[in-house]
């Protein structure tokens, strides 16, 4: 492969699959316009024309892609791509070896793969495949019968991928900030662009979601006034997590270090309100629920919840069952508990409960965090990580399908606790939308809470808050 093809694949982002005939004309003629908004790498995938016309349209496009400084590719057939002049060919799995095809086309051409990742990715590097897509994410008519590999395999590929490689199936201006979320760098979009009435611009917003969009994690919390827990806190680490965070309120407080005075829950109407307009409007890649006050409160974010996060798009909720403050004061009664039992925690990826609340919900009042962790799990499905920050030990206790383990950490001499939990909560959900696995996950966020609490800050008379700004890495 030339050194100006090595080049142009490695620095491309936006790949279009398209036919010779898109909704807004020939795409030999929209090529320009088509590169000048950002699209990288053109494929020809046409199966209507006879031979003889599929040539004539790869030669237009190959003409034309030259001229842009973009990359052509044709689809599946390296005799056509060597006919017509393109840069290369992309074979799926059933479309010959990577060698014939190099034998073909020479070294200087490029050729790709179809993945669904994991093993097949690292064949296809193996084989010598100088990029390779990974999908089809989500279920796509362009791809009939194939069942969607889910993020999973876009997060794996982020992780372990030797060669440049494409998330493809399904993506949309939507779904394209998804896999950006989980570590994609690069996708292919088929009808998003090919169907759009102007394809041009079409291009060019999913290009500046692709490069410029951040996980988006949503808190659905209380206000603390004194600024060191809830929703103040959970802002704070998940803008440090590298996330944008969205917000919905679910009660003002009149708290500080010592205690808190007063609780004003928000109307539920208005606290679902805010979920359905910031998911419907931006999106989500991942929600933490803090504290929610009543059972009113919890069966609106139930409800809410519900509708706003897609099945398909895996948009992982971490449930922080606030049952009490820091300072010892009931945030839930009993009815509100309930409800969150029965309407949230069949919704959650994960929970998150301190030693008190793990035993509260296992109504296994000397419970130890092992057996509450596993309990917990096995009632409700969900993850379960029963933070150390109360127990004997500073442990926190990780229950999910493949067992119980224990996430250490240290237990500082220090009283700047305040906000611990939620910081702990808001990062694991941060994490969570960047697609790291649980595991890696859960012990990233206690990382970061233990050194929030390390930099906390000693004001007030009673537990100062934790800074989770002050804290480096992860």
């Amino acid at each position: 492969m030339t050194d100006h093809r090595r080049r142009r694949l490695a620095e491309a982002r936006l790949y279009l699959v398209a036919p010779a005939r898109l909704a807004a004309g020939r795409l030999a003629d929209l090529v320009p316009g088509l590169a000048r908004a950002g699209v990288d790498v053109i494929q020809l995938r046409e199966r209507a024309l006879p031979p003889q016309a599929v040539l004539e349209e790869a030669r237009a496009c190959a003409a034309a892609a030259e001229r842009a400084g973009v990359l052509f590719i044709v689809n599946d057939d390296p005799e056509l791509a060597r006919a017509a002049g393109a840069d290369g060919v992309h074979l799926g799995q059933e479309d010959g070896t990577v060698a014939a095809a190099r034998a073909l086309l020479g070294p200087g051409r490029i050729v790709g793969r179809s993945t669904r990742g994991g093993a097949l990715l690292a064949r296809a590097a193996d084989e010598g495949a100088d990029y390779a897509s990974v999908g089809p994410v989500w279920a796509t008519p362009t791809k009939p019968g194939r069942p969607p590999t889910g993020l999973g395999a876009v997060a794996e590929a982020s992780r372990t991928a030797r060669i440049p490689w494409f998330a493809i199936g399904g993506i949309d201006e939507r779904r394209v900030l998804r896999v950006a979320a989980v570590g994609a760098r690069r996708a292919v979009v088929v009808r998003a662009i090919a169907d759009s009435p102007d394809p041009v611009r079409a291009a060019a917003r999913l290009r500046s979601r692709m490069l410029e969009g951040r996980p988006r994690v949503l808190s659905v919390a209380g206000s603390d006034s004194g600024g060191g827990a809830g929703i103040q806190a959970d802002v704070k680490a998940i803008a440090r997590a590298g996330a944008f965070p969205l917000t919905a309120l679910t009660a003002l407080t009149a708290q500080s270090t010592v205690g808190v005075a007063a609780v004003h829950p928000v109307d539920p109407a208005f606290v679902a309100r805010q979920i359905s307009v910031v998911a419907g409007d931006i999106g989500l890649d991942a929600v933490k629920t803090g504290m929610l006050a009543n059972a009113a409160v919890v069966e609106a974010v139930a409800d809410a919840l519900g509708g706003a996060r897609d099945p398909e798009e895996e948009i992982p909720l971490v449930v922080d069952p606030v049952l009490r403050a820091e300072s010892g004061a009931a945030l839930m009664d009993a009815a509100g508990q309930e409800a969150l039992v029965r309407r949230l925690l069949p919704l959650a990826t994960v929970i998150t409960p301190n030693l008190w609340e793990a035993r509260a919900l296992a109504d296994r009042p000397d419970g130890r965090p092992e057996e509450l962790a596993r309990v917990l799990h096995e009632r409700h499905g969900c993850a379960v990580i029963v933070t150390g920050g109360h127990g004997e030990e500073s442990a926190d206790l990780l229950a999910d399908g493949d067992g119980v383990v224990r996430i250490p950490g240290l237990r500082l001499p220090r009283a700047t606790t305040h906000g611990a939990g939620c910081t702990h909560s808001a990062t694991l959900a941060a994490l969570l939308a960047r697609g790291v696995p649980l595991r890696a996950a859960a012990e990233g966020a206690k990382r970061v809470a233990t050194g929030a609490v390390r930099a906390g800050l000693p004001l007030g008379e009673g537990a100062g808050p934790v800074d989770v700004t002050a804290v480096e890495g992860e």
